[in-house]
C-alpha cells in the first residue's frame, strides 16, 4: 500500500480545511485503500462493517452531511489503512473541519450588525468644540453616555449628530441605529411601539417574535442591545416621553439625541448631558459658504461673503440655502446678494428657490405651530421689539401680562430655542426668528393691537430711562417736561442707573427711532433727552441718527419744546464730530424757539451748549457771554444747584483759556463743594478734572494731580469712558510738569488708545501734543516732532485753535534745537495769529516766548527781550507761575546791557 500523501494523487490530511476537503480526501483514500481488488473504491457496506456503524451513517459521514465523531474518524481512518505515524495528521484535520463548522455555525446564528446611519452631510464645517464635547461621551463614566443636542431651527442639530456618528462608527462595531422621531415635523410624531419594533428587527428580532405592548417592547429592546456595542441616533425628539422606551439600558451603548426643545426631564431623570447649539462662528460660516458655494467666488470677494455670513445670522441652514443660491446664479455678485438679504425679508429671499423640506421658514414654522396660543401672541409681538434685547418686565408691560404669567410664556420660547436668555432675565431673538416673528405678527395682529404693544413697550422704557438719568445726572427738565413718569423707584443709586443704561442702550436708541417712526414724538423726545449724556459717553454711531429722527417727529407733530430738546441733542452730536458749523445751526433754531415759548430754562440749555461749541472754535469772549447768561438764568440755585455744575466748570475753562486762572479756579472750586454738598458724583467729577487744568497753569502741580486723579476715579467708576480719556491726557501733562516722564508717557499713550477707540480726535490732539512735549524733553526730537505733527494735524481737523496753538508752540521747539530756525519762527509766528484770533491769553503768551527763544538764537537779543518781557507780563497777569518762570529763565539768559 502506498504511504497516505507519499504521491501528488494521494490523500493529503494537509490539504483539509473544511467539509469540502474532507470529503474529497477521505474519497483518495476509499481509493487507495481498495487498489488491487479490482473496485474503484472501498464500498460504504464494508467501510462500515469495519468501523461497527450503520451503512447510511457512514455515508452521511464520508459525503459530508454529517461531521462524524472523533472516535468514529479514528476507527475510518485505521480500517481505511493509515499507517501509525499518519494518524495524527488525520487528526488534526478533523479538528481544522470542526473549527471550520463552529464558525460557520456562529455566523450563520450572529444577528445582523445594523448600518442606519443617513449619509454625511457633505461639507460639514466647524462646531469641533461641540464634537470633543460629545466624544467624552466615550470616556465618561457609564451613566452619563446619553447627550442630548438641542437648538433653534436651522442650527445644524441633525448634522452634527450624523457626523460625530459617523466618526465615531468605528468604535462600536455592533451597529449604528437611526430614527428620525419627527417630533417636529408636517408628518406625526413617531410612536415609540413602531420605531422599537424597526430596531429589533434590525437587530435580528423574527417580526412575529416582537411584543406589541410599548413596555414589554422597550424591555425586549433592551435586552437585545444588552453587552452590545451599539450608537443609537434619535434625532428630531419632541419629548422626553417620546425617547425614554428608546433608551438602552446597557452602558455599552452610546445614545444621541437632537431636539428643538431642551428635555429638562431627560437631563434630570436619565442624565442625559445637554448641548446647546447656536449659531457658528464667523471664520466657520465663511468657510461653509466657501465651500458650499465654490473657492472661487468667495475669494472673488471675501468681505461680501462674509457680510453673507452676517446676514444669514450665521445660521447652517440659512447659509447652505445662500451658498446654493450664489452656486446656481454665478452672475449674481455676493455683494448683490447681501443687499437683497439686508433690504427685503433675509427668509422669503432664502427661501424663494427651494423645497418646502428645505426651506428655514418651514423649519421655523414647525416650531412656531407647536406652540400654545399666548407663547405664539408673545412670539409674535417680539417681532416689533428691538432685536438686541428685551426685560422681562418690559416684554410683561409690552403684552399686558402680568411678570408672574409673563414667566411661563418665556420659558416655553426659551424651551423650544425661540427666545434666547443672554443675560439674567433678558432675552432676545436670532435675526432671522425675528425677521419671521414679524413678519407673523403683520399678518396676524390688527394695526391697532400692535400699535397699542409697542407703545406700551416704549412708555415703559422712556419711564425708566428718565428716572436713570435722572439718577445720573439730575436735571428739573427731564421730569418737567416728561410724557411717561413712573409712580415709584427703580434705582436706588446712580450705580445701577449705569448699569441699566450699559445693558439696555442699544434697545434704547433703536426704540427712540421706532418711536419717531411710529409718531410717538413725545416718547422719542423723552427717551432721545434722557439719551443724551449716554451718547456723550459711549459716543455712538446712532447718536446723529436717534437725535435726527426724534427730531423730524418733534416737528411733524408741531411739538416745540420737544425740538429745542432734541435739538439740543442734534447739536451735540455734530459736536462730537467737530462739524461746529452744523452744531451752531441747530443750536441757532432751538434758541429761537426756545424764546417763542418765553421758556427761560429751555434758553438757558441752549446757551449753555452755545458756550460750549464757543469754546470749540475760539470764540472765547462769546462763551464767556453764554455762559454768564446761562448763570443768570438759574432761577433757582436751591433747587437747580446741580445744572448749575456744569456752567460754572466751563465757564471757568472759558477763563483759563482768556488767561484768568484764579477765576476759573474760584469757579471750578464753587463747583466742586456745590456738587459735594448735593452728593452729586458726576457734578463732582466733572469739577474735580477741570478744576485740575486751572490749578496745574497756577503752578500748584501737586494739587493739580490730586484733582486729576479725584477726577479719574470718578470717571473710573461712572464708566464715563470718553472724560476718562481727556483726563488722562491732562493728567499726563501735570505729570510732564513735574518732571515725571515715564509716568507721563505711560499716562498719555493711555489716554491716546482710549481716545481713538472712542472717536475722540481732540483728545487725541492732546495726548499726542503731551507725548511731543515730553520727547522734546527727553531729548528725542525725531519722535517729538511726529508726535506734534499728528496734534497739529488733528487739531486741524476738528477746527481746534486752542490744540493748533500749543501744537505749534512746542513744534517751534523742536525745530530750533534741530537748527531750523526759519521753520522755528514760523511756527511760533503761526501760534501768535491764532492767539490774537481768538483770545487765547496763554498761547500768546507762550507763541511770544518762542519767538524769544527764536531771536536769541538769531542773535536779537533786542527783540528777543522785548517779546519775552511780553509773555512775562501775560504770564504774570494770569497768575501761569510755569510760564512766568519760563519767561525769567530766557530773560537772564539774554547778554545783559543790550536792548
Amino acid at each position: 500500500m502506498t504511504l497516505v500523501g507519499g504521491d501528488a494523487g494521494g490523500p493529503d490530511p494537509a490539504r483539509i480545511t473544511d467539509v469540502a476537503g474532507f470529503v474529497r480526501e477521505v474519497d483518495l483514500l476509499r481509493r487507495q485503500a481498495a487498489r488491487g481488488t479490482g473496485k474503484a473504491r472501498v464500498s460504504l457496506t464494508g467501510l462500515a462493517a469495519l468501523v461497527g456503524v450503520p451503512r447510511s451513517t457512514v455515508h452521511a459521514y464520508v459525503s459530508g452531511k454529517i461531521h462524524p465523531p472523533s472516535d468514529v474518524f479514528d476507527r475510518i481512518v485505521i480500517a481505511l489503512g493509515v499507517p501509525r505515524t499518519a494518524w495524527a495528521s488525520w487528526n488534526e484535520a478533523w479538528f481544522r473541519v470542526a473549527a471550520h463548522l463552529h464558525t460557520e455555525k456562529q455566523a450563520a446564528t450572529a444577528p445582523p450588525v445594523p448600518r442606519q446611519l443617513p449619509l454625511d452631510v457633505a461639507g460639514f464645517v466647524g462646531r469641533e468644540q461641540d464634537l470633543a464635547a460629545l466624544d467624552e461621551l466615550l470616556s465618561g463614566s457609564p451613566g452619563t453616555r446619553v447627550a442630548l443636542v438641542t437648538g433653534m431651527p436651522g442650527a445644524g442639530k441633525s448634522a452634527l449628530a450624523i457626523r460625530w456618528a459617523h466618526r465615531v462608527a468605528d468604535r462600536f462595531p455592533d451597529g449604528q441605529l437611526f430614527v428620525n422621531l419627527r417630533g417636529f415635523a408636517d408628518a406625526p410624531p413617531a410612536d415609540p411601539v413602531d420605531v422599537l419594533s424597526g430596531f429589533l428587527r434590525a437587530l435580528g428580532t423574527a417580526e412575529g417574535e416582537t411584543p406589541r405592548e410599548a413596555d414589554r417592547l422597550a424591555a425586549c429592546f433592551r435586552s437585545t442591545v444588552a453587552g452590545r456595542r451599539l450608537v443609537v441616533v434619535l434625532d428630531d425628539a419632541s419629548s422626553a416621553e417620546q425617547v425614554r422606551p428608546l433608551l438602552p439600558g446597557s452602558p455599552s451603548c452610546a445614545v444621541l439625541i437632537t431636539s428643538r426643545t431642551k428635555l429638562v426631564g431627560l437631563v434630570a431623570r436619565e442624565g442625559a448631558v445637554p448641548l446647546e447649539l447656536g449659531p457658528l462662528g464667523t471664520d466657520d460660516a465663511v468657510a461653509l459658504v466657501r465651500h458650499a458655494a465654490g473657492p472661487d467666488r468667495v475669494d472673488a470677494d471675501p468681505a461680501a461673503t462674509a457680510e453673507l455670513a452676517e446676514a444669514c445670522g450665521r445660521l447652517p441652514l440659512a447659509l447652505r440655502i445662500a451658498a446654493a443660491n450664489a452656486r446656481v446664479r454665478p452672475g449674481l455678485p455676493l455683494a448683490a446678494m447681501v443687499e437683497e438679504l439686508r433690504s427685503a425679508d433675509p427668509l422669503a429671499v432664502l427661501d424663494a428657490a427651494v423645497d418646502r423640506e428645505t426651506a428655514v421658514q418651514n423649519a421655523v414654522a414647525l416650531s412656531y405651530r407647536a406652540l400654545n396660543s399666548p407663547a405664539q401672541r408673545v412670539f409674535r409681538l417680539l417681532g416689533l421689539f428691538p432685536v438686541d434685547g428685551i426685560a422681562l418686565p418690559a416684554l410683561a408691560a409690552a403684552a399686558e401680562l402680568e411678570p408672574q404669567s409673563t414667566a411661563p410664556v418665556v420659558g416655553t420660547l426659551l424651551d423650544m430655542h425661540l427666545l434666547f436668555e443672554r443675560t439674567p432675565a433678558r432675552y432676545s431673538q436670532h435675526a432671522l426668528l425675528h425677521s419671521w416673528a414679524k413678519r407673523r405678527c403683520l399678518a396676524e395682529d390688527a394695526d391697532d393691537v400692535r400699535d397699542s404693544a409697542l407703545r406700551r413697550l416704549i412708555s415703559h422704557y422712556a419711564e425708566l430711562a428718565t428716572e436713570a438719568a435722572q439718577r445720573r445726572h439730575p436735571r428739573p427738565y427731564r421730569e418737567k417736561y416728561a410724557h411717561a413718569r413712573l409712580d415709584g423707584a427703580s434705582f436706588a443709586t446712580a450705580d445701577e442707573a449705569l448699569t441699566w443704561f450699559d445693558v439696555e442702550f442699544t434697545t434704547l436708541s433703536t426704540l427712540t427711532r421706532q418711536a419717531a417712526a411710529a409718531g410717538l414724538h413725545a416718547l422719542a423726545t423723552q427717551l432721545c433727552v434722557a439719551l443724551h449724556f449716554e451718547f456723550e459717553r459711549h459716543r455712538s454711531a446712532e447718536w446723529l441718527p436717534v437725535a435726527e429722527a426724534a427730531v423730524a417727529a418733534a416737528r411733524v407733530a408741531g411739538d416745540t419744546v420737544g425740538q429745542v430738546l432734541c435739538l439740543r441733542v442734534l447739536s451735540s452730536a455734530y459736536w462730537s464730530r467737530s462739524d461746529h458749523a452744523e452744531a451752531l445751526r441747530h443750536l441757532d433754531e432751538a434758541v429761537k424757539l426756545a424764546d417763542e415759548l418765553d421758556a427761560p430754562d429751555l434758553r438757558r440749555l441752549v446757551l449753555s451748549d452755545l458756550g460750549r461749541t464757543s469754546i470749540s472754535i475760539g470764540r472765547l469772549h462769546a462763551a464767556a457771554g453764554y455762559y454768564r447768561q446761562a448763570l443768570d438764568l438759574d432761577l433757582e440755585p436751591a433747587e437747580d444747584g446741580a445744572a448749575s455744575i456744569p456752567n460754572l466748570v466751563v465757564l471757568g475753562d472759558v477763563l483759563w483759556e482768556l488767561g484768568d486762572l484764579a477765576g476759573a479756579y474760584d469757579l471750578q472750586t464753587q463747583a466742586i463743594e456745590t456738587a459735594t454738598r448735593l452728593g452729586y458724583a458726576a457734578g463732582l467729577q466733572l469739577a474735580e478734572s477741570h478744576a485740575g487744568r486751572a490749578g496745574q497753569a497756577l503752578g500748584d502741580l501737586e494739587r493739580a494731580v490730586e484733582h486729576y486723579r479725584t477726577g479719574l476715579e470718578l470717571c473710573r467708576s461712572a464708566g464715563e469712558h470718553a472724560d476718562e480719556a481727556s483726563v488722562l491726557a491732562n493728567l499726563a501733562g501735570a505729570l510732564r510738569d513735574l518732571g515725571e516722564y515715564e509716568e507721563a508717557l505711560a499716562t498719555a499713550r493711555d489716554a491716546l488708545a482710549k481716545a481713538t477707540r472712542l472717536g475722540m480726535r481732540r483728545t487725541q490732539a492732546s495726548a499726542h501734543h503731551v507725548l511731543g512735549t515730553v520727547m522734546v524733553e527727553l531729548g528725542r526730537l525725531d519722535e517729538a516732532r511726529t508726535a506734534l505733527e499728528a496734534a497739529l494735524d488733528l487739531s486741524g481737523e476738528v477746527g481746534h485753535p486752542r490744540g493748533r496753538g500749543d501744537a505749534l508752540v512746542a513744534l517751534s521747539t523742536v525745530h530750533l534745537r534741530r537748527g531750523q530756525i526759519g521753520e522755528a519762527y514760523d511756527r511760533a509766528g503761526r501760534a501768535l495769529a491764532i492767539s490774537e484770533e481768538t483770545g487765547h491769553r496763554l498761547i500768546r503768551a507762550d507763541s511770544l516766548l518762542a519767538l524769544a527763544a527764536v531771536e536769541l538764537e538769531r542773535g536779537e537779543a533786542g527783540a528777543a527781550r522785548a517779546h519775552a518781557e511780553q509773555a512775562r507780563a501775560l504770564h504774570g497777569q494770569a497768575g501761569c507761575r510755569l510760564g512766568a518762570e519760563r519767561a525769567d529763565a530766557l530773560l537772564t539768559a539774554l547778554p545783559s546791557g543790550r536792548r
